[in-house]
């Protein structure tokens, strides 16, 4: 039985080299993510380490076998045993290795970028307190906000003036202590302290001053009331028209309609001079 598999084996040798040698050019133009291609390489290269043991058998048995080439095709084997298990686990390997030195640099410029800012704390000049007084840091912070809400409120309602950002149907309290580079907690502060209101009544009132402004205005009394309120900021018809009438007292139509029979031009009003 031997003596009839031999001649077989010997015969399948070169072929099953060759087909090892192409697998592997295809996982190494494919790269290894190829499960298919692996397995396959698996599959043949079990198949070529069974025909190098025969053939090694066979040598050591006497048997029509070269010595050398059993020995040569056993070398074979344990190379391409070798080649194998790198396609197989060294993707695995470097995907760590860059994990980890992508976390290092990370981490890295992390921390330069903390030792850079606790540098320039401490190169900036420091207060000299009192040793014997003790402050209350939550009253200090409210203390420097209430000194500069003054001023906030100075720059808030120019601001609202030269800007608009009430016509922004979408404005917020952050969007607009972003425009004007302060603390969203600081600029809401200084309108419920200054102004007297919190942010959606400062809003609300600036946007139905300026639709007062434009139902009076002549060259636009052919434009739909609904037009003017969204272009004044408004979203919801009902909000508008509630917000309108507590400020003014009539509707936005009957207002427009007063303004048309009067004539009215009213001059343009300056909501920081209204009392709250």
């Amino acid at each position: 039985m031997f003596e009839l598999a031999l001649p077989v084996i010997k015969d399948l040798s070169l072929p099953m080299s060759g087909a090892l040698v192409l697998i592997l050019v295809g996982l190494l133009i494919m790269r290894p993510q190829s499960s298919a291609l692996r397995l396959a390489y698996g599959g043949c290269l079990l198949l070529f380490f069974a025909l190098g043991v025969v053939r090694m058998l066979a040598a050591l048995l006497h048997w029509d076998i070269a010595m050398h080439a059993a020995l040569l095709l056993v070398i074979n084997n344990l190379l391409f045993m070798f080649a194998f298990v790198c396609f197989w686990f060294g993707p695995r390997f470097f995907t760590k290795v860059q994990a980890v030195q992508k976390n290092a640099a990370v981490s890295s410029g992390v921390a330069t970028k903390n030792s850079a800012l606790f540098s320039a704390v401490d190169a900036a000049p420091q207060p000299v307190m009192d040793q014997t007084h003790n402050p209350n840091p939550a009253m200090e912070s409210e203390q420097a906000h209430a000194d500069v809400q003054p001023q906030l409120a100075a720059k808030l309602t120019e601001f609202m003036r030269t800007h608009k950002p009430y016509l922004e149907p979408h404005i917020t309290v952050e969007r607009l202590a972003i425009k004007l580079n302060v603390s969203p907690k600081l600029l809401s502060a200084t309108i419920n302290s200054e102004l007297q209101m919190n942010f959606f009544e400062l809003i609300s009132n600036y946007r139905v001053v300026e639709a007062k402004q434009r139902l009076a205005d002549a060259s636009l009394q052919e434009k739909p009331i609904c037009e003017i309120m969204k272009s004044c900021g408004f979203n919801s018809k009902s909000v508008f028209n509630q917000a309108f009438k507590k400020s003014v007292g009539v509707t936005p139509s009957i207002y427009r309609l007063q303004c048309a029979q009067v004539n009215c031009h009213p001059p343009v009003e300056r909501l920081e001079q209204r009392n709250y």
